[in-house]
């Protein structure tokens, strides 16, 4: 072995020394790969070694070079996309990751053991290129989600559809024609795609055409050109049909019947299509036809501004209403009424009675009695509502011009009770404060102003003029049972619940409704939730008061 050793590394006069001799030890050493140290260099120089000291500096150099050269590798072979997440670090030429780094690049399976060091989708990739070359693809295709549906499509003999097909013209793919042969010649065949002789054409694009049609989805420009470019005239025929089809369903023409491309509506339809504007002879064109919900989309723009403007929660102007009513975009209007009157969660259409009566009231006009009746059957009239407030603002501005005209006063007291429904306490109060109730005759109207006034100033707090003015009422008109019921409401919001009880009974053998009481509890309740009295109308008649529980603080105390 060691006289072998003398002849590769040239220094066969040496062969004859003892078995266990210097250079013995470094030619075995430089053998083993091991590299020399300065001292056994300074040896072989001093022994005029010169040939071996060249062939093992070679194989050092040699050596150095291959493990830099592997190190380098490693590096890029990290990169790679299935280990570069699982391997946190650079492996050493030692260690047994190296060899998985070299598997994975050249794509081969991996035994269960290694399998830690690669992403999960490392055998789902080999699958994916067994299956590209088992179905006869040769392109590089990326490996995602598309390509493996696309791959399960023909696997499966199932029909590719048009975004299939783009992703295959996209990544060139060809030899994806192969498998669908049949639905590109199926396709050709009823759309008259008929190739010329000399002509030279993309099939994937020309499939990837036909197939949009076959969707009833509209080809683009550069799709139409490249259909007259190819000499595909009977198939550009057919598709401006189809176009024009599904041009009128969508833009809401389809009350034409005709599907003629030499059809004027079909270059208004393309215009709309294309994002331009219409001339006034296009818009007479389709009013002539009555095609109104055509037009609709020839003022899209400023229809999606004016709609844009409600939802950044700014009115509309008089002169964008007019545009709406003009150009048929009531609803616009109608959402921006909703909107305002905060009632935006209804689906009503146009039609209903809340558009009309919305505008009414956006416009300052009084509601007659069936208007009135049908916001109530709708709950739209509870109080504080905007409708309910803007509704009770208009009744009272009617009664003030009222009086100013008649001098009436009975015009005073219905203005009052509205300003007070309109929570405009003090405007309420100003009805009253210049008369003078002893020269106001008969005694029921100057009951009736006493009590609207006393209500006035019980809203504001002044509970001790409130009860004079109701006491006065009583004393002078005690068959009404509007003072009776004022005073069973101020009893109450004092804390003098037996008296309240008693006044409340005294406005109900007068004609007073329940629910005149349970209103005024209401607005006491809300004012200020009073648990004491809550407790004591629970008392009284659990069943009668059950409602005002949702008052209850205990109760919602028991409930959480």
């Amino acid at each position: 072995m060691v006289t072998n050793l003398y002849e590769k590394y040239k220094a066969e006069y040496y062969k004859d020394l003892p078995v266990l001799n210097p250079l013995s030890f470094i030619l075995r050493k430089a053998e083993l790969g091991k590299n020399l140290t300065a001292s056994e260099w300074q040896w072989l120089d001093q022994h005029q070694l010169i040939e071996t000291k060249d062939m093992i500096k070679n194989l050092e150099d040699y050596r150095d070079s291959l493990l830099k050269e592997v190190r380098n590798e490693l590096v890029q072979l990290k990169k790679n996309q299935f280990v570069y997440f699982s391997i946190n670090t650079i492996p050493t030429i030692d260690s047994e990751i190296a060899l998985i780094l070299y598997k994975v690049n050249a794509q081969e399976r991996l035994a269960d053991s290694e399998l830690r060091s690669v992403g999960s989708d490392y055998h789902r990739y080999l699958d994916f290129n067994d299956r590209k070359e088992k179905n006869g693809i040769t392109e590089e295709i990326p490996f995602d989600d598309s390509a493996e549906k696309i791959l399960s499509k023909i696997e499966h003999q199932t029909l590719l559809c048009a975004i299939d097909i783009e992703w295959l013209c996209n990544h060139n793919a060809y030899s994806f024609l192969t498998p669908l042969k049949n639905q590109f010649s199926h396709l050709q065949s009823k759309y008259r795609a008929i190739v010329q002789d000399g002509t030279t054409y993309n099939p994937l694009l020309l499939c990837h055409i036909l197939q949009k049609q076959e969707e009833k989805k509209l080809p683009d420009k550069t799709e139409t050109q490249y259909l007259k470019e190819k000499g595909f005239i009977e198939t550009l025929g057919i598709v401006q049909k189809i176009e024009f089809s599904a041009l009128k369903e969508k833009y809401r023409a389809t009350q034409i019947q005709e599907d003629d491309i030499t059809h004027h509506l079909y270059k208004v339809l393309k215009k709309l299509d294309s994002g331009l504007p219409l001339s006034e002879q296009d818009i007479n064109y389709l009013k002539k036809r009555k095609l109104h919900e055509t037009i609709k989309f020839a003022y899209k723009k400023e229809a999606d501004s004016l709609m844009h403007k409600i939802m950044q929660g700014q009115g509309l102007r008089p002169d964008d209403v007019a545009w709406c009513e003009e150009h048929d975009f009531v609803e616009i209007v109608f959402l921006w009424l909703k909107q305002d009157f905060e009632v935006k969660h209804r689906q009503d259409t146009p039609e209903s009675p809340l558009y009309s009566i919305l505008k009414k009231l956006e416009a300052g006009k009084r509601l007659n009695d069936d208007e009135i009746v049908w916001l109530e059957g709708e709950k739209l009239l509870p109080p504080s509502s905007k409708i309910y407030i803007t509704h009770h603002i208009l009744e009272a501005q009617f009664y003030e011009n009222e009086f100013q005209c008649t001098k009436n006063h009975w015009n005073l007291a219905n203005a009052s009770a509205h300003w007070r429904k309109a929570e405009n306490s003090k405007r309420a109060l100003s009805q009253t404060d210049d008369l003078d109730f002893k020269q106001i005759k008969p005694a029921k109207l100057r009951a009736a102003l006493l009590t609207t006034r006393g209500g006035a100033l019980r809203d504001i707090n002044h509970l001790d003029e409130a009860e004079k003015c109701a006491l006065e009422a009583i004393k002078h008109f005690p068959d009404s049972h509007n003072p009776y019921t004022l005073m069973g409401a101020l009893c109450y919001q004092t804390g003098r619940y037996d008296e309240g009880d008693r006044w409340f009974e005294e406005a109900s053998k007068r004609g007073a409704e329940p629910r005149d009481q349970d209103a005024e509890i209401k607005r006491i309740l809300r004012k200020k939730p009073d648990q004491a009295l809550i407790d004591h109308l629970l008392k009284k008649d659990s069943h009668r008061f059950a409602w005002v529980k949702a008052f209850d603080k205990k109760s919602a105390n028991r409930k959480r």
